[in-house]
Formats: C-alpha cells, sequence, structure tokens
C-alpha cells in the first residue's frame, strides 16, 4: 500500500514537472542554444 502511495505521488511530480516544462516552451521560454538570445547558456 505504501509503495502505491509513493509511486502515485512520483508519478503526479513527474507529470506536472513535464506539464510546466511544455508551458515554458510554448511560451517561447527556455534556453534555445542561442547563446545571445537569454544570455545564460553553456
Amino acid at each position: 500500500m505504501t509503495t502505491a502511495i509513493v509511486v502515485i505521488v512520483l508519478v503526479v511530480i513527474v507529470a506536472l514537472a513535464v506539464r510546466s516544462i511544455i508551458k515554458q516552451k510554448k511560451s517561447g521560454g527556455g534556453c534555445s542554444g542561442n547563446c545571445g538570445h537569454c544570455k545564460g547558456c553553456h
């Protein structure tokens, strides 16, 4: 039972993280690989 709860919580956390990344990419955020654009690349 405890294992199932832990797995469910981890799945929810991963889903929220993926959703956040997708939302950020759609809004033009994040690093595109163009260092002149984001000033914080590699």
